[in-house]
Parts: structure tokens; C-alpha cells; sequence
């Protein structure tokens, strides 16, 4: 019994020493100054740290943080110089087998590249990016790669996560452009038409009345002597060369006089070309949309040419024909 109650002593008093005296900051690892690493949480695999979709009506801001990660405190602050760093956007890209471009030129501010990790912590101030959403335009991703450059005091970097790929969109809630004049239009070239006038709609069916101003006419694909599938297209001559932002098309209707979009054969996937010469056509962006009765499109990037072209590849329902009403660009 009293072997019993001299142990039970034994164990509490070690139980309490213990507690007095904690393991140490290095966990008894051996060179502890060699597992501290600075890196950057914005570099981590994870959209809500590195990727920012807003709308384009309002200027806006993201952060970018330094880190610190190891067994050991260094003992003092840490400062730590990011810059941009443009010449990455390639090795981005070929890796990820994307095609975004660089931030433009005033399109974003940095006032300052430095941020202090304080002594104690494991997280610095903030390096502010202010976003002016005036200089970008249309609503295609930006690449801005922002990396750590150096530290003091000399501590060692994460490779994998020295560099911050940010990726940055904007998106527009209301349509800032105005449509521009079609009065002098023309059909520049389409894949096929079929006719299916009538005396109040004499156009119906034919490729010009998607700029006829009738919503009760449209262009339709062959469809009696036979029926080919998509892809489809139909080229517009502005007349011009314009600066091109978007589309507006408007699909065929389930009746005449109706809003509500017929429902196979309007344009689900397409492509948008632009060209100066209607020989040689750039590509501007595919897209795909539901089955409204109108649906606008923004580029990417906005693109300058004379004509541009609408090639559908797949249609509502998968109908092998499709029907445009009207086409507006702006």
C-alpha cells in the first residue's frame, strides 16, 4: 500500500515537472534552422487563393502574402521582396497547355513588392494589387505571376511555392457597349440557306435576314433536298473595319409574333472568326449558350476586323440544322 501511494506520487510530480518545462522550439532535431522555409500561400494549387473573377463596372484589389513554415523561429522579422515576374507566363502556360496573357500594361498597381513576416509570426503584411478594370479589354483570363525574389535574413525559399500564378478575369452584369449601325451590312458568305418565303416574309430562310430587322425572319440551313449537319456558318461584312467586343444573337422562335426560342436547331456551340479580307480569319472564342430567344456574347479580347464569322458546331436538341433570327455586334 504504501509502495502504491509512493508511485502515484512519483508519476504526478513528473507529470507536473513536465508541464514546467515544455519540449523546446527545435523538438530536439538536430540543425532545426534547416526545415525554415518562406514561401507563399498565393502559390498553393487552390482557386480561392490565387484566382479572382469580378465585375468589370468597379475597380478592385487582391492580396499576396509571405509565409513561414518550420520548427524554428528565426527570431526577428523577416522581410521578403516579391516582383512580377512576366518572362513566366510562357513556362506557365506550355505546362498547364493554356494560353493566357500577361496582365496588361496598366491594367494593375503594386505600390510596394516588400512584406515583413514579424517576429513570432508566420504570416506577413499584405502586398496590395489594385486591379482598373478600364484597362482591360474584354472578359478573357490575365496571367500575372508574382514571385518571391529574396529574404532577409537569408532564409532558405520553397521552390514549389516561390511564385504566385494569378489569374485574373472580369465579367460584365450589364452590357457597357453600344450595338453598332447595321445599315451598311452585307452577307459576306454561308455554308447554306433554304428559302421559305412568303408574301409578308419574302426573306425567310435566306442568310440575309439576320440583318433584316425582322425578328420574324431568320436564316435556316439546307433542310428539303438535304440536310446537312453542323458545322454551319454565316460571314457578315460591317462594311468597315470595327472594334469588335461581342455578339448578340437572337435564335428563330417557336412561333411568329413569340419569344420563346424554338426548341431545337438555334446555335449551342460556336465559334466567332474575325478577318479584314474575309480569306484569312482569326479566331476570337467559342461559346456555348443555353436556348434563349437572345444571348450576347463577350470576347475574351477584343478583336478589330471588317467581317466576322459564326461557326456552329453544335446546335440546341442537336438538330442538324440551325436558324439564326439577328445578329448585333458591338
Amino acid at each position: 500500500m504504501k509502495l502504491t501511494k509512493y508511485l502515484a506520487v512519483l508519476c504526478c510530480g513528473t507529470l507536473f515537472a513536465a508541464c514546467e518545462n515544455p519540449i523546446q522550439d527545435d523538438l530536439n532535431v538536430d540543425n532545426p534552422e534547416n526545415y525554415t522555409r518562406i514561401y507563399t500561400v498565393n502559390a498553393v494549387d487552390d482557386a480561392s487563393k490565387n484566382t479572382l473573377s469580378f465585375p468589370l463596372e468597379r475597380d478592385t484589389s487582391l492580396m499576396v502574402y509571405a509565409n513561414l513554415s518550420g520548427i524554428r523561429n528565426p527570431g526577428c522579422d523577416v522581410t521578403v521582396k516579391f516582383r512580377v515576374a512576366p518572362e513566366l507566363v510562357d513556362t506557365y502556360n506550355q505546362k498547364h497547355q493554356s494560353n493566357y496573357p500577361m496582365m496588361l500594361d496598366g491594367s494593375y498597381t503594386i505600390e510596394n513588392l516588400e512584406a515583413v513576416i514579424p517576429n513570432g509570426k508566420y504570416i506577413s503584411s499584405p502586398i496590395r494589387i489594385a486591379i482598373n478594370s478600364q484597362a482591360f479589354d474584354g472578359v478573357g483570363v490575365f496571367l500575372l505571376p508574382v514571385r518571391i525574389e529574396n529574404v532577409t535574413p537569408d532564409l532558405a525559399v520553397n521552390e514549389s511555392l516561390q511564385t504566385a500564378y494569378l489569374r485574373i478575369n472580369g465579367y460584365y452584369t450589364e452590357n457597357p457597349f453600344p450595338r453598332y449601325d447595321r445599315s451598311g451590312w452585307s452577307i459576306a458568305g454561308f455554308s447554306t440557306q433554304e428559302a421559305e418565303a412568303t408574301s409578308t416574309y419574302p426573306n425567310r430562310g435566306l442568310a440575309v435576314s439576320i440583318i433584316d430587322g425582322e425578328n420574324n425572319t431568320y436564316w435556316g440551313t439546307q433542310w428539303r433536298n438535304a440536310k446537312p449537319g453542323p458545322p454551319h456558318w454565316i460571314a457578315v461584312d460591317m462594311g468597315a473595319p470595327k472594334e469588335l467586343h461581342g455578339l448578340t444573337i437572337r435564335g428563330r422562335s417557336d412561333k411568329e409574333g413569340s419569344d420563346v426560342p424554338k426548341s431545337s436547331g438555334n446555335p449551342r456551340i460556336f465559334n466567332i472568326d474575325v478577318s479584314d479580307d474575309n480569306q484569312n480569319w482569326t479566331h476570337a472564342g467559342t461559346f456555348t449558350v443555353e436556348n434563349r430567344i437572345e444571348n450576347t456574347v463577350y470576347l475574351d479580347h477584343k478583336a478589330t476586323g471588317r467581317y466576322f464569322r459564326i461557326f456552329v458546331t453544335a446546335t440546341q436538341a442537336d438538330l442538324y440544322q440551325t436558324c439564326i433570327a439577328e445578329v448585333w455586334a458591338f
